[in-house]
């Protein structure tokens, strides 16, 4: 049975106020205890178990946690042999030195383990005043030889997506063939070879390939992938797939310029004008001119021009021109519209 002190401090000053107004013994004040992190997860990988878990927001009464010190992880091994519950580190809510924090979700490394044993893991928030939480539920994960890295990882960007593809392996490291058909989780980062502690997916995915969505055009992200062996929690995990990376790109042009008008002069000359775009990412016009129909338009205009209008002073009298526009956006694939209607003009 696992025995947890509070202790609670009380200053000089509050026993002297206790032989002050009302007589009777002095009041102790009820501090509240930390909740414990609400999603300890156990993952075991290169024949290591890394914890992670979400810092708590309040104390066990609801109220407001504002004052967390360190988070307290606690250890026991239940196979082959059991062992009592011991603390093996205290961890930090700023800046640690022995975790990874990412925004609110913090990833501790337990490398003291060995091959074949289970361990049954828990973890305590601890307060600036030293009140200790209550425990997290138990996660458990058993150490194992680890598969092979996933091989071939590729990337395929698209529209705010990205689309993985790799080779499943056939062996652990030690070279004993695999008994069994492995899952996979996919780890994604804003840098490279800095990851979230979390996979992407929810659950280990099935098959070798996985879509990534939801992303944001043109910035780079980095991936790489680690077979799973384990059915369910805790994911028993191999070596990490070599790293790759790219960019989702946008695949959607802007629509077409609509309402374009062309007017004639004075003199030799066509003013264009049209309705403007609505697109946010809209990064200009294009003017293409055919001198006679059949053959195919030129471009008018070297850059895309930020007004809808547009003066052509290269006509020619008694010339007759088709003028069409299309708009294109700021993306890095510069992405283009269809062509407008077409407007004919005869210069007199």
């Amino acid at each position: 049975m696992r025995i947890r002190r509070i202790i609670v401090t009380m200053s000089l000053g509050l026993l002297a106020l206790a032989g002050c107004g009302r007589s009777g013994p002095p009041v102790v004040p009820i501090l509240a205890e930390p909740a414990p992190p609400p999603d300890l997860t156990a993952l075991v990988r290169s024949r290591a178990v890394i914890l992670a878990w979400t810092r708590p927001t309040t104390n066990i009464d609801g109220t407001a946690l504002k004052y967390l010190a360190a988070f307290r992880i606690s250890r026991a091994q239940t196979a082959p042999r059991t062992s009592d519950y011991s603390v093996i580190a205290t961890v930090k809510v700023e800046k640690p030195e022995n975790a990874v924090v990412s925004g609110n979700r913090y990833a501790f490394t337990d490398k003291d383990v060995t091959v074949g044993a289970r361990y049954t893991y828990t973890i305590e928030a601890v307060s600036r005043r030293g009140i200790i939480g209550p425990p997290t539920t138990e996660a458990t994960a058993l150490v194992t030889v680890e598969i092979e890295a996933p091989s071939n990882l590729r990337a395929e960007a698209g529209e705010r997506t990205v689309r993985l593809f790799w080779d499943a392996p056939t062996q652990r490291v030690d070279a004993s063939p695999l008994a069994i058909v492995p899952r996979y989780n996919i780890y994604r980062g804003a840098s490279p070879g800095r990851y979230d502690p979390s996979p992407v997916n929810r659950e280990p995915v099935r098959s070798t390939q996985f879509q990534d969505t939801n992303l944001v055009n043109d910035q780079t992200y980095y991936y790489r992938v680690a077979a799973v062996e384990s059915q369910e929690p805790p994911w028993q995990e191999g070596l990490p797939s070599s790293e790759v990376s790219t960019a989702p790109v946008d695949l959607t042009p802007p629509a077409p310029p609509q309402g374009v008008r062309a007017v004639v002069g004075p003199g030799p000359a066509v003013s264009l004008s049209w309705e403007l775009n609505r697109e946010s990412d809209l990064l200009g016009y294009l003017v293409y001119r055919s001198d006679a129909t059949g053959r195919p338009p030129h471009r008018l205009t070297e850059a895309p021009l930020k007004s809808p209008t547009l003066t052509d002073r290269s006509v020619r009298s008694k010339g007759r021109y088709i003028y069409t526009v299309t708009a294109v956006d700021a993306s890095s694939n510069r992405n283009e519209s269809v062509a407008s209607e077409a407007v004919e003009v005869r210069v007199p």
